[in-house]
């Protein structure tokens, strides 16, 4: 007996199935909404393929559009009133059409085929909308026809042949080339104009600064890497980052303007004043947003795009979250006399859903990964599926302590034993003290991982092995994002695990409809040493770091004097939009818990944590922190 989760597996295949067939390409909004009223209105299976299939003509007879959202597949529905009327009724195969007699339905074996006026899917359409829908109907089954009889086939066969092939088309997935390892390096800029309202493409004018051979298909291409930019970009990224915060805050709902001025409404929105308009209105309360700057004298202000205005911290409120110098912010307080602002509340700006950002640009490709041929909703399906598909991830893996490579050979034994992961997700540092550049070091640090490689070699495994940088690896020059491990150091990892991916710091994974992030960096003890004001007690210190990242989308809020970022590839620590999960591998203990529908989690230091690493299973959207069993005496 097939389950509630079988069924609606089943019922979400056959919607992408039959509205791809006609060149349709459903939104989640919309499939959302048709899974649930075909839920609602019990619409029997055997009707199932003709109902979506009328649906579908109705959809392109009525709009004529490829894409298909929410809004307009109501409005289709919606004019269908015979339709709606025929499913509240709950038919049966008998009473799908009132003009049929049960004669012809026992007389005939073969599935009927069914017009869209016969089940009343045309109500709401003027003639010239029915003739092209049923042109069209007509046109699609004749084809099939003439398609299927050439092969001898009839009605029945056909259905168990676009079975067969469905089937087949599943069975056929190769997961592993649903993984993409994207480097920081490779991501395409992108900047929000004002004047036509969306992101335009802004790539930064480097070159390669390095060739390099790749092992394998699914690693980073080679990457414009060069990390020293034209001083102009200092500029553009504090600008960038103003601005694309700020079209978020103007599209939340608590600051977009009322309809219609006066009553209840104009009371609950907020409105953003800009630091300009300040001159003049003495005495008054504002709400502001801006960067929370440094001014001589160990004085702060904010400052937004055309001005700037001395901030009085001493009495402010501040909510959740960890506030610096360089991070964005939203301020409310009274201007004085002084022409300086006294701050009752500072707050981080409003975050946003992933799933409300790709609504409105879901045409924009912000990651860079390659493209898929399967729609996003066909690669949620087949990340639903593989439920036993994880990530195993570690963070500072020592290759130069023997306790790390004793307590990897047994987790390598377990998994070998079980089921394997996807991949092995092995964060820096690769070194326990910081690397020195002489020879010595050199050699020592290129055997750590000639031994790793040995190592995995042991074990038959399918299983990827992504390296990612930290502080003590060569060499980044302490600037974010930080280049690859180079390949002189990892040549033998290279020859002997052919699955083998070094990525920068961060990077991203791909997999099916998922984004994954991975930065490796002690960002908590940063952040605390670089408070302006003291952290707020009501939270636990973890959620406040993922809140101030995720609502501040960007991977490190910190002042260019503390952590130097690369002007012209600012724009790969952007969070925007929100991934689905977020491996911020910090020294700071484990934790793993979900804000903003993100699943974030930090593995916690590797040999200061008793040897403790974290899995992450797509699917569920769930990890798990895991540890090697302590013998019992």
């Amino acid at each position: 007996m097939s389950t509630p989760k079988a069924r609606m597996m089943a019922v979400r295949r056959q919607i992408v199935r039959t509205f791809k067939k006609h060149q349709l390409t459903l939104q989640v909004d919309a499939m959302e909404y048709l899974e649930d009223t075909l839920e609602q209105q019990l619409v029997p299976p055997e009707d199932m393929n003709d109902t979506l299939e009328n649906i579908a003509l109705g959809y392109v007879a009525r709009e004529g559009l490829n894409l298909v959202n929410r809004a307009r597949l109501e409005n289709v529905l919606e004019s269908m009133q015979k339709w709606t009327h025929h499913l509240h009724e709950k038919p049966t195969r008998n009473t799908l059409d009132p003009h049929r007699s049960q004669q012809t339905l026992t007389q005939s074996p073969q599935k009927q085929r069914r017009r869209p006026s016969d089940l009343g899917l045309d109500h709401g359409l003027d003639s010239d909308d029915r003739m092209r829908l049923d042109s069209m109907r007509d046109r699609i089954q004749e084809m099939e026809e003439d398609h299927y009889h050439d092969m001898g086939m009839d009605h029945h066969d056909q259905d168990e042949q676009q079975d067969q092939e469905q089937q087949e088309e599943e069975d056929d997935v190769d997961i592993t080339e649903l993984l993409h390892v994207v480097d920081a390096f490779d991501m395409p800029r992108w900047a929000w104009a004002s004047d036509v309202k969306t992101f335009t493409r802004s790539d930064p004018g480097t070159t390669t600064s390095s060739t390099s051979y790749e092992t394998h298909p699914n690693a980073p291409a080679p990457s414009t890497n060069q990390v020293i930019a034209a001083a102009e970009e200092k500029t553009a990224m504090f600008r960038a980052r103003y601005q694309l915060l700020l079209q978020r805050i103007m599209r939340n709902e608590c600051f977009a303007p009322p309809v219609f001025t006066g009553g209840m409404e104009q009371d609950r929105y907020l409105k953003l004043t800009p630091l300009k308009a300040l001159k003049g209105r003495c005495g008054e309360r504002f709400l502001m947003f801006g960067m929370l700057v440094q001014m001589s004298g160990g004085k702060y202000c904010l400052e937004d795009a055309d001005d700037r205005v001395e901030l009085v911290l001493d009495h402010s409120q501040n909510s959740a979250g960890l506030f610096t110098e360089n991070c964005f912010v939203l301020v409310e307080g009274q201007y004085t006399d002084d022409n300086v602002i006294i701050a009752e509340t500072i707050g981080l700006p409003p975050p946003e859903l992933r799933e409300e950002t790709k609504k409105v640009f879901g045409n924009i490709d912000f990651l860079g990964a390659p493209r898929e041929m399967r729609s996003e909703e066909q690669l949620r399906v087949i990340s639903e599926e593989y439920e036993d598909i994880s990530f195993v991830i570690l963070s500072d893996v020592w290759l130069d302590q023997p306790k790390t490579f004793t307590t990897l050979r047994t987790i390598f034994e377990g998994y070998s034993n079980s089921t394997l992961p996807l991949a092995f997700i092995l964060c820096g540092s690769f070194k326990s003290q910081p690397f020195l550049y002489n020879g010595l070091e050199s050699a020592q640090y290129r055997d750590g991982f000639t031994a790793l490689a040995e190592l995995i070699s042991e074990f038959p495994t399918m299983s990827y092995f992504i390296f990612v940088p930290g502080p003590n690896d060569p060499w980044g020059a302490s600037i974010l994002p930080r280049p690859k491990i180079p390949d002189f150091y990892t040549a033998k990892v290279r020859q002997l695990v052919k699955r083998s991916i070094f990525a920068s710091n961060p990077c991203r994974i791909k997999y099916c409809d998922q984004e994954i992030v991975i930065y490796r960096e002690d960002i908590l003890n940063r952040l605390l040493r670089n408070c302006i004001v003291p952290p707020c007690g009501d939270v636990v210190i973890q959620k406040q770091l993922v809140r101030t990242i995720i609502d501040g989308a960007h991977l490190c809020p910190l002042p260019l004097t503390t952590r130097q970022v690369s002007w012209s590839h600012d724009h790969a620590l952007r969070l925007y939009p929100v991934p689905d999960a977020l491996i911020l591998a910090d020294k700071f203990e484990a934790y793993n818990f979900k804000y903003q529908a993100c699943h974030c989690m930090n593995p916690g230091s590797f040999p200061t944590s008793d040897y403790s690493w974290m899995v992450y299973y797509p699917a569920s959207r769930r990890s798990d922190i895991c540890q090697i069993p302590k013998p019992t005496r």
